[in-house]
């Protein structure tokens, strides 16, 4: 069973957890990052992992709950990856609103709104990253190739081109920031 409004998939093969921690050099604004562990470490986005073998030929999913927030004014979102095994991905939006931005290995960029019932389709060789945007947890559901694998480093060492921030008139999408945006 799939909850759409708690993002909870029932039964699940297993849980994740995501913290400021496992992913503060994601963010541009590293002094803020470092005052927020000073005294927390909030999380930045859970799910739940199907119980499907994670094998050739076949369809695995999972969903991702991102919490609302900023770091500085960036806004909460996942680490981003690309697929070991380049391959398509698909995301169903579930509930809340955010951004789901795409950079291929050869850098071209392209972003989609992830909200309730759009569903966006992920290309082979694209990086991807979601973004919360809003003020409730954004809730997706994401299909891929049970042997695709997921490459979290080659987005950490390269970062994206793009990044959200919550502007005067909403969100922003920025050329990559610096120390202190």
């Amino acid at each position: 069973m799939l909850d759409f409004d708690s993002g909870v998939l029932a039964p699940a093969a297993g849980e994740f957890t995501r913290r400021l921690s496992d992913m503060a050099g994601a963010y541009a604004d590293s002094e803020a990052v470092r005052s927020l562990l000073a005294h927390d470490d909030p999380v930045m986005y859970a799910g739940y992992d199907a119980s499907v073998p994670p094998e050739a030929g076949h369809l695995t999913f999972r969903t991702t709950i991102v919490m609302p927030g900023t770091i500085g004014s960036e806004y909460f979102m996942t680490k981003g990856h690309h697929h070991i095994r380049d391959s398509a991905e698909f995301y169903l939006g579930m509930s809340g609103t955010g951004l789901l931005l795409m950079q291929s290995r050869s850098g071209d960029f392209a972003q989609q709104d992830l909200e309730p019932r759009a569903s966006i389709y992920v290309p082979p060789g694209w990086a991807h990253r979601t973004i919360n945007t809003g003020n409730v947890p954004l809730i997706f559901l994401a299909v891929y190739f049970g042997d695709a694998g997921h490459d979290y480093e080659s987005v950490a060492d390269v970062g994206f081109g793009w990044r959200v921030f919550r502007g005067a008139a909403g969100p922003e999408l920025r050329a990559e920031a610096v120390d202190g945006a």
